[in-house]
């Protein structure tokens, strides 16, 4: 019994120990490469050149659409590849409070603006009429008081009458005078209708209600976003309900009836870039797609470098030359903010 329970310890050893030199032997073994993964490379066509990264941009150039005012966004009236016009409204802001005091602004101008014919309308005939009363009625008077006070100077013996009496007919006879004075001004001023520079006053308060009506009607308008031109919606980051206040390029808007693309020249390569030179673009991760570019125009102004490849010697304090192409190949395998390797050639007959 004790030897066959020592042979089966032993054993259980043996096949331990076994398994132990094997898992070393395991690890001792090189790994197994895997198939390598070859990022292919465009071939230039040119046996001198210098070489740039594009970027595929629209004709019109990338247009960003921001809001003007802080409100909230109310609709949205255009989808991402919607073609629009120019003046096209692309999204509208909440105007709620806009139109009420617009409301009040209208009431205003047509106030000022019946003030201003009531005062152009005068005099009315109704007036006129009870002036020239009211001075009939105070000459009159006058007439009377003067008869009166005539009466009193006429009499012979000053003794007839109290100095009392005849200082109250003097009284009443100035006072008449002075009716009638009074009476005749209205009248005259009834005739001659509104003062001039009262016609200007009133005239200004209703350029100014105007104004204020074109000022909300502005304010209004700027809660409306408009396509600046004909063009395509390249990119929407608004949706109804939000506020634009933290957010930038709300949309994209740009004409891509015509594709441009943006290459950026290391600032050392830039001596040696001439317009007129043969230039070649290769979408990225496709060297069979080779695309002819032509010439458009350069910014002559150097800027720090934004377009970055997986090169080791790419810098992020270089400054690039900008130069901007025409894809001329039309392909709907190019993107609006796609990136190009493009190669320009330094040797060529002018």
């Amino acid at each position: 019994m004790n030897r066959h329970y020592f042979l089966w310890v032993i054993a259980m050893t043996l096949f331990c120990v076994s398994l132990i030199f094997y898992s070393m032997w395991q690890t001792a073994k090189p790994p197994t490469a895997g198939p390598e993964v070859v990022t292919p490379h465009p071939s230039t066509p040119f046996k001198s050149h210098i070489s740039g990264v594009g970027i595929v941009e629209a004709s019109s150039n990338n247009i960003s659409i921001g809001a003007p005012v802080n409100r909230i966004v109310k609709k949205v009236s255009v989808h991402v590849a919607e073609e629009v016009k120019k003046g096209d409204i692309l999204f509208s802001l909440e105007d709620q409070d806009l139109q009420a005091d617009l409301a009040t602004r209208y009431v205003e101008f047509e106030i000022a603006k019946a003030k201003l014919l009531r005062m152009e309308e005068m005099p009315r005939s109704e007036d006129l009429y009870a002036a020239e009363a009211a001075f009939r009625i105070a000459q009159v008077g006058l007439d009377e008081a003067e008869s009166q006070y005539e009466l009193v100077q006429a009499l012979q013996d000053s003794r007839a009458l109290s100095q009392q009496e005849i200082n109250r007919r003097r009284f009443n006879f100035e006072q008449a005078q002075a009716r009638s004075q009074e009476a005749q001004a209205h009248l005259n001023k009834i005739k001659a209708g509104t003062w001039k520079p009262d016609l200007a006053i009133a005239a200004l308060e209703v350029q100014q209600a105007k104004t204020g009506v074109d000022r909300v009607k502005a304010d209004i308008e700027r809660t409306i976003i408009r396509s600046p031109i004909d063009g395509k919606v390249l990119q929407i980051k608004i949706h109804d309900g939000e506020s634009p206040v933290a957010m930038n390029d709300l949309m994209i808007v740009g004409n891509t009836n015509e594709i441009y693309l943006e290459v950026s020249i290391n600032q050392f390569d830039a001596p040696h870039f001439h317009s007129e030179a043969p230039a070649v673009a290769f979408l990225r991760g496709n060297p069979h797609m080779e695309f002819h570019l032509e010439f458009i125009r350069l910014v002559p102004y150097l800027v720090n470098k934004q377009n970055f490849t997986n090169d080791i010697t790419d810098r992020t304090d270089t400054r690039v030359l900008q130069v901007i192409y025409r894809i001329d190949n039309k392909s709907h395998h190019i993107f609006v903010g796609q990136q190009m390797d493009v190669f320009i050639e330094t040797e060529f007959e002018t």
